[in-house]
């Protein structure tokens, strides 16, 4: 099996690895996989310090290693104080949501020796981790496939097997964990990957270790759900990829003709502008939000399957809606675009009487001021219907169990 597998990895790309040492690294790593994935899925706590000493010896070997050999280490100053202070943004902008989503208290205590028990672990599999991708990525940075190799063995690393194994049979939740935890694994450790090829570990470490030990640190956390954490995290993996992506360009690249290096750059902002505008509008920092449309109720004005726009308002204006206004308003996790047909003073509170266009009658219950998202803006047709299809699919799927 070996002497099949391991000459695919380590003759990829027309390129070898000429260090042994490499080789062992990774052979080291895919063994430990095995072992570690079935101490993940039987025994948890177990595996957490299994974990944390294979990754604190990996360390070890590799400063051993490196004082012994020859690696060129970048440590751009420029490019570590950019990182810091993404990182910081990173953490202003979490902190942010939490502002407009909510808080929740954190599960972790924080008393100092408790602090110290629960990020220890964590700086050593981050070191352990990152300086591992560091040596194999500056020996091999041409053998694209061997790079590849490490990364997905790298995420395989970080899976929590035990969590993948328990949502399995619950397709919903399996869904959102995959959406909230693989998919930003994967876009982090791709990211991670390519900063280290073309600048330095160093500014990996950094963006880490101040991106996950915040989680500990913190006596509240933003109350954020499984859509909003894995949006958040992939788009700003994409938006940090950008920007470095343009920076290393403008260095690179300042010998090119110049009306080539005018379109590649404005590329490369306007693609960033896009990607920070999407998060943002995803998080629900502006104005606007959407939803989408699961009934036929307001048809022909629009329809199931359509995207509405909708603004959000002040507290103020909630009380003076217009007649015929189309609010958007959330009766417990549902939330209904409907058209207002009358308006109800009682007691110094603001009821309003809503009905779909294509309904016989107005809705059984009357609107609270508290229940209204916003007003209608406008509306896209078609594009909601891949999340109604999800919706459905999910519901379906419960009411099946319930059924059994």
């Amino acid at each position: 099996m070996g002497k099949i597998l391991f000459p695919i990895i380590f003759k990829t790309g027309g390129t070898k690895i000429k260090n042994m040492k490499n080789k062992n690294i990774l052979l080291i790593i895919v063994f430990y996989l095995f072992i570690i994935i079935i101490l993940n899925i039987t025994n948890y706590i177990f595996y957490n310090a299994v974990n944390t000493l294979f990754w604190m010896l990996m360390l070890i070997y590799l400063i051993w290693d490196i004082k012994n050999s020859y690696i060129r280490f970048k440590n751009n100053i420029k490019y570590i104080t950019y990182m810091i202070i993404i990182s910081a943004i990173h953490i202003i902008i979490y902190l942010y949501i939490g502002f407009l989503l909510g808080f929740s208290k954190s599960p972790y205590s924080h008393q100092i020796l408790t602090i110290l028990i629960n990020i220890l672990p964590k700086i050593i599999i981050i070191f352990g981790i990152e300086i591992t991708r560091t040596v194999i990525v500056l020996r091999n940075k041409n053998n694209k496939k061997l790079l590849v190799v490490i990364t997905i063995l790298l995420i395989l690393a970080e899976v929590n097997f035990n969590m993948l194994i328990t949502t399995f049979p619950d397709k919903e939740l399996l869904f959102k964990y995959i959406c909230s935890t693989i998919i930003p694994l994967i876009t982090c450790n791709v990211l991670y990957t390519y900063l280290t090829l073309n600048c330095s570990y160093l500014i990996v470490i950094i963006y880490r270790l101040c991106k996950e030990l915040t989680v500990f640190l913190l006596p509240i956390l933003p109350n954020t759900d499984w859509f909003v954490t894995g949006s958040f995290e992939t788009l700003l993996s994409a938006i940090i990829y950008f920007i470095f992506k343009y920076k290393f360009f403008k260095e690179k690249n300042h010998v090119k003709e110049k009306m080539k290096n005018f379109f590649e750059e404005m590329s490369y902002i306007i693609t960033f502008i896009l990607l920070f505008s999407l998060i943002c509008f995803m998080l629900g920092l502006f104005k606007y939000e959407s939803i989408s449309i699961l009934s036929n109720s307001m048809a022909p004005y629009f329809n199931r399957g359509d995207v509405v726009i909708f603004k959000k308002i002040n507290d103020s204006d909630l009380r003076n809606i217009p007649k015929n206004s189309i609010i958007i308003y959330s009766i417990g996790d549902k939330n209904i675009a409907h058209r207002i047909v009358d308006k109800i003073e009682k007691n110094n509170n603001v009821l309003y009487q809503t009905k779909g266009d294509n309904n016989n009658i107005s809705d059984m219950k009357l609107v609270k001021i508290n229940q209204i998202k916003g007003v209608y803006v406008f509306h896209i047709k078609y594009i909601g219907f891949p999340s109604i299809w999800l919706y459905e699919y999910f519901n379906n799927e419960k009411a099946e169990v319930k059924i059994k």
